[in-house]
């Protein structure tokens, strides 16, 4: 895993494997729904559908 960019208004590009991913979304996935944040969830649910078999 590695960041790829970082734009001057702060926007980050990140590079991952698919078994990164994978891992990452996991780990979000086990964080109670009001403990994560609203950009968590929403990385959690983007991984979700980068992920599907």
């Amino acid at each position: 895993m590695e960041i790829v960019r970082i734009e001057n208004d702060g926007t980050v590009t990140v590079k991952m494997s698919a078994r990164d991913a994978a891992a990452v979304r996991d780990d979000l996935g086990g964080i109670w729904n009001d403990k994560i944040s609203q950009s968590g969830d929403k990385l959690h649910s983007l991984l979700e559908v980068a992920t599907e078999k």
